[in-house]
Formats: C-alpha cells, structure tokens, sequence
C-alpha cells in the first residue's frame, strides 16, 4: 500500500458564490468527467434567494433537491471562474432527478450522489431521505432508499430507474450505494461504492456491474471476500473501509500508482485518503491531506464548524496527479471551497 505524503495544503476559496442564477448555497459538489473539455458537476440541496450584505443572513426562496452544472476544462490554481449552471426554460435551476408524483417536498429530498458518463449518457445515482420534524438540521432525515437514473447528455433529462415497480434499488437498510463511483474502461465495469451506517461508524462496501449492465440491478455483483471473491447475494458483502461518512470519492492517481479515496473524517475537519492497490483494497491507514478552516458566513448553533462532503475532482488534478484539488462543505456557511493538495 502507497504512503501518502503532503508537501501542502491551499484553500483557494469558494465555488460558484459569483454566478447569475442566485444561488446563495448548495452541498454535495461531485464531479462527472464528459470529456477532455468539460465535467458535469453534481450539487444537492441548493439555495435560492439573496444573501443580506450587512448581516449576511440569507433569504431562501426556493430549494431545489438537486442540481448541476457544466464546468469547462480551465486553470484551478485561480478557482473555477467558468460555468453554466443547467436551468430550465423559464431560466431557474433545474432540479434534476424529479420529484414522482407520491413524494411531497415537505416529507422528502432526493439528493444526487455520483455518477458516470458512459457512451452519451450519464448514470446518476442518488438518495431519496425523509425529513423528521422532531430533529434538528443537520441530522432532520431517515434514508428511504437510493437508487440510479440515467440521462442522455448534453440534454440532461432524467429518468429513474425502476425493478420491481419501484425505484428503490437498494432499501433504506442497505448500504447507500453510488456515493462514489469509478467506471474502469479497459474492463468495462463500473465499480459502485456504498456506505451504511452501522453501530455509529459508517462502513462502505463495494459492487461492480457491466457497463452494458448498468441499469439492471440483478447484474451486479457484491465484494464477498477480500480475494476478491464476488456475488449477486448483498447479503455476504464485506466492508472494505470505515470511518468515511455518506460522501467520498475514489480514482486512480497516476503520480501514487495506485488508487487514492478521499472523504471527510467525522467531525475532525480533517480530509483524509487511503490508497490501495485494487478498486477493492486493500486500503492503507488514512492520511491526513487538508484541515478546513472555514471562514464562516452566519453565526454557528451546532457547537463548531461541521465540516463534511470531502472529496476529490480528478479531471482537475495537475503534473500526472501530484497536484489534486478538492472540495469540502462547511454546513453553515454551506458553499464548496476548493484545496489544491500537492503531494510528496
């Protein structure tokens, strides 16, 4: 297993905070590679309104579920200053996996997770929550379900996928699975990552399913044995990594010659990666690549800073994957900040 080591950490700031759609704040911000020109960006609830300049109190208008950007291949060291935020035909955010017809605003949220753009269309997966009154944010939901949809691109339009006459692919007591997702092309298989919940700790484990086979869950098969050994049974999978929480992301970096996931710990502040020689393991001890400091924007009622949705933008990383850049939420301030981390 490679060692990681990190000459530096730089927070470059926030994302998207000067954009003509009125969005005062969203969460999430996965990444989808297109092309070597541009990437799909991935939010989830996401703020509509006006920030007030003296008090810094936002005036929420709307909040959309989830939304999404295209974000042009550019220069990180400055920020991201090129995008287009997708909206709909009257010019506001879309919201891009739907609402059905049985889900109320006021009882769900369907928030996309990650995804994959394979031959012309993007595989979307997502997890639909509901909210309970009786708790406060950030801890106010359950998880129902997750499951996939599937969209041509560049239009964007999507559709869930249904087994069984219900788009719960996988049940809220299983695994939350496509909160990070990692196609390999010269196999052809696409490695999906869930996570679950599971005496306080959160453990993730691993399936993987044919490109051509993506949309039909019977095809995918579970990590059963760290051989590895594989099954279309979930009930023997095995976890491969603990500690991370709903959100991470997994890529290979050519510079480590191995494979890199990152995510947030707890509610250290720290962002942390493992590496690994397979998709599956096994996984190195963490390190710690970047602690957040966030310049908050409204008066903290949690207690501190909670600090989570790390994760890694591999289309941005520089000199064969030295150089990497990620991103972090901060739940009060709640705007993407970008970290470049240039490794030893």
């Amino acid at each position: 297993m490679k060692k990681i080591s990190v000459q530096k950490s730089t927070d470059l700031g926030l994302l998207f905070y000067d954009n003509p759609v009125h969005m005062i704040g969203q969460d999430a911000a996965y990444s989808i590679l297109i092309d070597d020109e541009k990437a799909l960006w991935i939010f989830g609830d996401t703020l509509i309104g006006k920030i007030d300049p003296e008090s810094n109190r936002r005036e929420i208008d709307d909040m959309p579920t989830n939304t999404g950007l295209i974000c042009p291949t550019q220069e990180p060291t400055v920020g991201l200053k090129e995008f287009t935020y997708l909206t709909n035909e009257n010019g506001r955010l879309k919201e891009l996996v739907r609402f059905l017809e049985d889900e109320s605003p006021k009882d769900y949220r369907v928030w996309a997770m990650h995804g994959c753009h394979l031959e012309g269309k993007v595989y979307l997966y997502y997890v639909k929550v509901r909210l309970q009154p009786e708790k406060d944010w950030p801890y106010k939901f359950s998880i129902s379900g997750s499951g996939l949809a599937v969209a041509d691109f560049p239009e964007l339009n999507f559709t869930r996928v249904k087994h069984q006459n219900t788009t719960h692919l996988w049940a809220g007591d299983e695994p939350c699975f496509g909160v990070a997702v990692l196609p390999d092309h010269r196999e052809r298989l696409v490695y999906v990552y869930g996570t679950r919940l599971e005496n306080k700790i959160h453990r993730c484990y691993l399936a993987r399913v044919p490109f051509e086979h993506i949309t039909d869950i019977t095809r995918y098969e579970y990590l059963i044995s760290p051989k590895p050994e594989w099954s279309r049974d979930s009930t023997g999978m095995i976890p491969i990594l603990r500690g991370m929480p709903t959100e991470m992301t997994v890529s290979f970096n050519n510079h480590l010659g191995c494979y890199l996931a990152v995510y947030s710990r707890d509610k250290t502040s720290n962002i942390e990666a493992c590496t690994a020689p397979n998709p599956w393991g096994p996984w190195s001890e963490p390190t710690v690549l970047h602690t957040a400091k966030a310049g908050l924007r409204n008066p903290l009622v949690y207690g501190g800073p909670t600090v989570y949705a790390g994760k890694e933008h591999p289309e941005l990383a520089r000199e064969n994957g030295k150089i990497i850049y990620l991103t972090f939420i901060e739940f009060e301030e709640y705007f993407p900040h970008l970290v470049e981390v240039v490794l030893g």
